[in-house]
């Protein structure tokens, strides 16, 4: 099994992230794969070459966990199963296959675009939350305003009815003695209708 570098490459003018012969878009996903490098290089250390099931075991364990995320992990995943599989003749059955997950990495701009839609959204849940307070206590004042109107009977609308109906009974009164006073005043005269 070969051994990469175990430093990471960094040059800022071209945006650059390089750990052994990999290079990586942004520093973040370089400094991961640095970490599992360093792992990598201490496991190499400890492993006894003689214990063959050993070096098995932790074979299966480390595909099992999926203990390893980079191409720098999945590279020596897989130099270690061609090493088990090649110079210690264990049979292909016993190796699992390297999992390899779906990595959505995101660029700078679309990682940029993510936080600014984020923030726009929080601007937009606020705005939302101040919208259905006021339609809250609008419709509160309207059910208020709707309950005033059913339970109390000296409402505006019925004191003007009753003002309306007053001074038409007054009317009504004052025509009547008009016309008493009229009849009156054509018996005096011997004023008949003739209909």
């Amino acid at each position: 099994m070969s051994d990469n570098m175990e430093e990471l490459q960094y040059d800022s003018s071209e945006e650059e992230c390089k750990v052994g012969e990999f290079q990586f878009e942004n520093l973040r996903d370089a400094q991961e794969a640095l970490r599992e490098q360093r792992n990598i290089n201490a496991l190499k250390e400890k492993i006894d070459f003689t214990k063959t099931k050993d070096m098995l075991e932790l074979y299966q364990r480390l595909v099992e966990k999926k203990a390893f995320k980079t191409p720098v992990g999945y590279q020596f995943l897989g130099e270690f199963r061609e090493y088990l599989a090649d110079e210690l003749k264990l049979d292909d059955s016993e190796l699992p296959y390297v999992y390899i997950e779906n990595r959505k990495g995101m660029s700078r701009a679309q990682q940029e675009q993510l936080e600014f839609l984020q923030t726009e959204n929080q601007k937009l849940e606020r705005s939302r939350h101040k919208s259905l307070i006021l339609i809250g206590v609008l419709i509160f004042m309207i059910v208020s305003m709707f309950i005033i109107t059913v339970l109390n009977p000296n409402v505006g609308y019925i004191n003007t009815e009753n003002k309306i109906l007053n001074r038409y009974a007054g009317w009504e009164e004052e025509l009547t003695q008009r016309e008493a006073r009229i009849r009156e005043r054509e018996r005096e005269l011997e004023i008949t209708n003739e209909e």
